[in-house]
């Protein structure tokens, strides 16, 4: 099934919750702080080859070019931020282990070296050694790198326990799909927050609960949605239910919030330590378990 918005995703690609009470904090966005650090790993790059441009420039005596060494280092700086992104040095998933992988910061910062060194840049800069400005600038931009990521992930961790970066999920649909969504996002690593459960069903027709408290029917959960206490919506129901389930997806495509339908629990069918992902053959759902080798 398609629709708009909505992603498909197996269960052990939902995030985990902290907890289920919460006090409120005041959120910030997951990725305008990746950007942010994406900014700052940029202005090390720029401030790390700037710097001994201008010393050697000071006690060499020596007249610069500074457009063209301005223009040299945001070029590499831009280069080094697209290597970081390629790695998935920007990862969302867990803010509170932002990745600060020192290997992948040296390779990333000499792509951006060696890349305007093969388009002749610094060459033209005939008063300055280029063997001298790059060796500084190698040492000063991966320093100021490593600093920028430290205090990036300290920052990053301490908003993360204060719970700022949560997502606030809540879950359509009682039963043993939705106890098992329940009792995975009580995790707290991962900083999800579960809303609560939602169904329609009522008297003899609803289903059992497994313990859960319902917190309302759709109705309710349109209204949390557009009111915007709700990130997610995460439709837990039997894969009989299809007919209901496209009805159900199609009443949020207007809504602020990102939908997601269980299609199975992958720990059900397969053990969990396979590595998995979710592909699609046109409209037909996958669950990868194997590439060919």
């Amino acid at each position: 099934m398609s629709s708009g918005s909505v992603t498909v995703k197996t269960l052990d690609e939902i995030p985990a919750s902290p907890t289920l009470s919460k006090p409120a904090v005041r959120r910030l966005s997951r990725q305008v702080a990746a950007d942010t650090v994406a900014i700052g790993d940029l202005m090390a790059v720029v401030i790390g080859g700037l710097l001994p441009a201008l010393i050697y420039a000071m006690i060499g005596n020596v007249k610069l070019d500074q457009v063209l060494v301005l223009q040299t280092t945001l070029i590499a700086g831009f280069i080094t931020h697209l290597c970081l992104r390629f790695r998935g040095m920007y990862d969302t998933t867990r803010m509170d282990e932002f990745p600060q992988k020192p290997v992948e910061l040296f390779i990333a910062l000499s792509c951006g070296l060696i890349g305007v060194l093969g388009i002749g840049l610094p060459l033209v800069l005939r008063n300055i050694h280029v063997v001298v400005w790059y060796s500084a600038w190698m040492s000063a931009s991966y320093t100021l790198l490593l600093l920028n990521r430290l205090v990036a992930r300290t920052i990053l961790k301490s908003f993360s326990i204060d719970g700022r970066f949560d997502q606030r999920v809540a879950v359509f649909g009682a039963g043993h799909i939705a106890r098992r969504v329940h009792d995975y996002l009580k995790t707290p690593q991962l900083g999800v927050f579960f809303s609560g459960v939602y169904d329609d069903r009522i008297g003899q027709d609803r289903i059992n609960p497994e313990g859960l408290t319902v917190s309302g029917k759709l109705d309710d959960l349109i209204t949390e949605c557009r009111q915007g206490r709700i990130d997610s919506v995460i439709i837990a129901l039997p894969q009989t239910a299809n007919e209901r389930m496209e009805t159900i997806v199609s009443k949020f495509e207007s809504l602020p919030v990102s939908t997601h339908v269980v299609t199975h629990i992958a720990s059900d069918v397969l053990d969990s330590d396979i590595t998995h992902s979710v592909s699609s053959l046109g409209p037909i759902g996958l669950l990868d378990v194997k590439k060919k080798h």
